[in-house]
C-alpha cells in the first residue's frame, strides 16, 4: 500500500483529477458536481476550524448528520490533522447521542439541520468534552443561541478559511496507526461499545476490496447507505476516494429509487432489503401486467434459471431476452449497473438468484465494523449462491474447533474504546473471534451456518439482541415465553406462550364465550389485550427492535419434547424449526413493511 493515512488519499486524487467530479449533490432539483480541486479547498476549510476550534490529533470530531459532501470533507479534516471521526446514526435518540458523545469523548461536533441541532441542544451540557458545534446548514445559526459554546456554519468558514492553509502538512504527520474512527456498534446486551479503527485497518480493507471488485476512476456510486455503516464506509466512500471514483449523493432513502436513473450508478451497494424491495414492486408489477407481458417476463427469466443451471442458451434467445426483459430490469437500476454488492446483514438466496436470472449479479459479501469491515466477498471470477465468498486477498479466515468463525490481518480492529474486558474476549492470540458460525468448502468459499450468540439481523442490516427483548415481554404476568424470529427478515417476529391462568380471568373478567382454551386465544379481544401489553413493554425499542406480529402457542415448551435444555432454557433452533411455519405468514401479508 503506498498511502501513509488515510488524509493522503484524498490529497492524492485530488492532484491526479483536479478537475474530475469527486461529488454530486442535489441542488434546487439537480445534480451539481464538485471537483477534486473544489472539495479539497472545502476540507481544507473544515481542517482550519477544527484546528481553530481547538482538534488536535488525537481528538474525537462527532458528525451527525445524513450522508452529504460536508459529511466527507470534515471526515476528511480529521484524517488529515489526525483526529478520529465518530458517526452518529440521524435516527438516534438525544440520551443515545449523549452516550456516544460522553463515551468518545468528543471535542466537536458536526451538525447538519436544526432537527439534528434539537437533538444536540438537549444534551449538550451533559458532554464535558464538547467544546464547539459546526454546523452545515446555515438555518441552524438561528438557533445557535441556545447552547453556550463556540458556534460556526461550514458556508462562513469556507468564506473566511485562508487560501493557503497546509492541509498536505498537516496529514504528512499523521501515523497510519493511530485511530481514524470509534465505531458505535451494539451488541447483544448492554451499552454500546465504541470500535477504534485505524487509518491503516480502513487502508488495507480499501487496498484488497479494490484488487477484488474490479472498479476504477470512471465508476460512479449513488451514495444512500448512512456514512454511520462501516460498509459504506468503506466501499462507497474510501474505496471511491482512492479509486478517484465519482461518489452521488441520493437525496434520501425515499428518493433512492428517483436517484437511481437520475445518476445511473456503474454499480450498487445495497443490504438486503434494498434488494427484497426491488424484487418485490418487479413481481408486483408482472403480477398486475396483462397475459402477453406476463409470459415474456417468464420465459425470459426462465432462460437465465437455465444459464444459472450451466445449460446451453441459445444466442437469439438471449438476445431477445435481454432486449425484451432485462434491460427494463437494469433500468431500475440505472441502466449501466455492471454488478451489485450486498452486505450488512445475511443475504436471501433466493433473492440472489432471481436477480441473476434477470440479468443482474449481486455479490454478497461478510464482515463486521470490527473488520473495518470486509472479511469475504463473491466476486466476478468466484461466486457462489449461497456462500459469502472467499476470503480478501491478505487476509487470514480460519473455524475454530466450536465452529466460530475466526480472522487476522491488517484489517481488524485495534480494540474497542474504555473496554479491555471487551477487547480480550474476542482479540485472542491475534485472531479475532467473530460470534459467527461457519465452514470453509474445499474452494475456499466461506459459508455463514448460525451464530455464536443469539443476534437477529434483519435484512436491512439492524442487530437485534434476541435475549434481552424476550426478556422484556417476558416480564410481563401474561406472558409465560416469547421467542423471537425475524433472522435475515424485513421485521421482527415472536412465539407467545401466554399465561393459562391469565387468559383465563380475562375471558372471565370480560364475559368471552368459548369452548376450548385454543378457541379462547383466537378470540380478537384475547389477542388486543396482548398487543396492548406488547406494544407497552416495548415502547422503549428502536423500531426494528419491536416485535411487529406475533402467533400464539397454546402449551408451555418441555425438556421431554426436546424444546428446553437440562437447565430449562429454550433451544431456539428447535422452537423455530417446529414452529416458524405460523411465523412465515405474516411476511407474506405485509411485503411493504420496513
Amino acid at each position: 500500500m503506498t498511502a501513509k493515512n488515510l488524509g493522503s488519499i484524498f490529497l492524492e486524487s485530488g492532484k491526479r483529477l483536479p478537475g474530475k467530479r469527486a461529488f454530486l449533490y442535489k441542488v434546487k432539483g439537480h445534480y451539481a458536481p464538485i471537483t477534486w480541486n473544489d472539495f479539497l479547498k472545502k476540507a481544507s476549510a473544515a481542517a482550519w476550524e477544527l484546528e481553530r476550534q481547538g482538534v488536535r490529533a488525537g481528538d474525537r470530531v462527532a458528525i451527525l448528520s445524513e450522508n452529504r459532501p460536508e459529511w466527507a470533507a470534515v471526515d476528511c479534516a480529521a484524517q488529515c490533522l489526525g483526529a478520529a471521526t465518530v458517526p452518529i446514526y440521524t435516527s438516534l435518540t438525544s440520551p443515545e447521542i449523549e452516550y456516544i458523545l460522553r463515551d468518545s469523548g468528543a471535542k466537536v461536533v458536526a451538525v447538519s439541520t436544526p432537527i439534528l441541532f434539537d437533538k444536540v441542544v438537549a444534551i449538550h451540557r451533559s458532554v464535558p468534552s464538547l467544546e464547539a458545534i459546526l454546523a452545515f446548514d446555515s438555518s441552524v445559526s438561528v438557533s445557535k443561541n441556545r447552547v453556550k459554546l463556540p458556534f460556526s456554519v461550514f458556508s462562513d468558514i469556507e468564506r473566511a478559511a485562508p487560501p493557503d492553509y497546509p492541509l498536505e502538512a498537516r496529514a504528512a504527520a499523521v501515523d497510519g496507526e493511530s485511530i481514524a474512527s470509534v465505531i458505535y456498534t451494539s451488541g447483544t446486551t448492554g451499552a454500546p461499545k465504541g470500535v477504534l479503527l485505524t487509518h491503516a485497518n480502513f487502508l488495507a480493507n480499501v487496498e484488497f476490496s479494490a484488487k477484488t471488485l474490479h472498479m476504477s476512476e470512471s465508476d460512479v456510486h449513488l451514495s444512500f447507505l448512512p456514512l454511520c455503516h462501516v460498509f459504506e464506509r468503506m466501499a462507497g466512500y474510501y474505496l471511491m476516494v482512492k479509486i478517484g471514483a465519482t461518489i452521488a449523493y441520493a437525496e434520501s432513502m425515499d428518493t433512492v429509487a428517483a436517484n437511481l436513473l437520475e445518476v445511473r450508478p456503474t454499480f450498487v451497494l445495497g443490504v438486503p432489503r434494498f434488494f427484497e424491495k426491488i424484487q418485490s414492486r418487479v413481481l408486483e408489477a408482472v403480477k398486475s401486467a396483462g397475459p402477453a407481458r406476463k409470459g415474456l417476463f417468464f420465459w425470459a427469466k426462465e432462460l437465465g434459471e437455465k444459464r444459472r443451471a450451466g445449460k446451453r442458451v441459445g444466442a437469439l434467445e438471449s438476445a431477445a431476452a435481454n432486449a425484451l426483459v432485462y434491460k427494463k430490469f437494469k433500468k431500475r437500476l440505472g441502466g449501466r449497473v455492471r454488478f451489485c454488492v450486498s452486505g450488512g446483514a445475511p443475504l436471501a438466496r433466493e433473492i440472489a438468484e432471481f436477480f441473476h436470472d434477470l440479468g443482474v449479479m449481486i455479490y454478497e459479501g461478510y464482515g463486521l465494523t470490527e473488520t473495518s469491515p470486509v472479511i469475504s466477498v463473491n466476486r466476478e471470477e468466484a461466486w457462489r449462491f449461497g456462500s459469502v465468498g472467499v476470503p480478501l486477498e491478505g487476509l487470514r479466515v480460519k473455524i475454530a474447533e466450536d465452529g466460530e468463525i475466526a480472522t487476522a490481518g491488517a484489517c481488524v480492529m485495534k480494540g474497542y474504546l474504555n473496554r479491555p474486558e471487551d477487547t480480550a474476549a474476542v482479540l485472542k492470540d491475534g485472531w479475532f473471534h467473530t460470534g459467527d458460525l461457519g465452514k470453509i468448502d474445499k474452494d475456499g468459499f466461506l459459508w455463514i451456518t448460525g451464530r455464536k450468540k443469539e443476534l437477529i439481523v434483519t435484512s436491512g442490516g439492524k442487530k437485534v439482541p434476541t435475549r434481552t427483548i424476550e426478556e422484556l415481554i417476558e416480564a410481563d404476568d401474561a406472558v409465560l415465553r416469547c421467542v423471537l424470529f425475524g433472522d435475515g427478515r424485513r421485521f421482527i417476529t415472536a412465539l407467545l406462550v401466554p399465561s393459562r391462568e391469565r387468559v383465563l380471568a380475562f375471558a372471565k373478567a370480560e364475559k368471552i364465550a368459548y369452548t376450548d382454551y385454543g378457541e379462547l386465544l383466537k378470540n380478537p379481544a384475547v389477542r388486543r389485550f396482548f398487543e396492548r401489553r406488547v406494544e407497552e413493554r416495548q415502547a422503549n425499542l428502536a423500531s426494528y427492535e419491536k416485535i411487529k406480529y406475533f402467533a400464539f402457542l397454546e402449551n408451555d415448551f418441555t425438556q421431554e419434547g426436546g424444546e428446553l435444555t437440562p437447565t430449562l432454557k429454550v433451544k431456539r433452533d428447535v422452537v423455530l424449526s417446529r414452529h416458524k411455519d405460523v411465523l412465515l405468514p405474516f411476511y407474506e401479508k405485509d411485503k411493504d413493511a420496513s
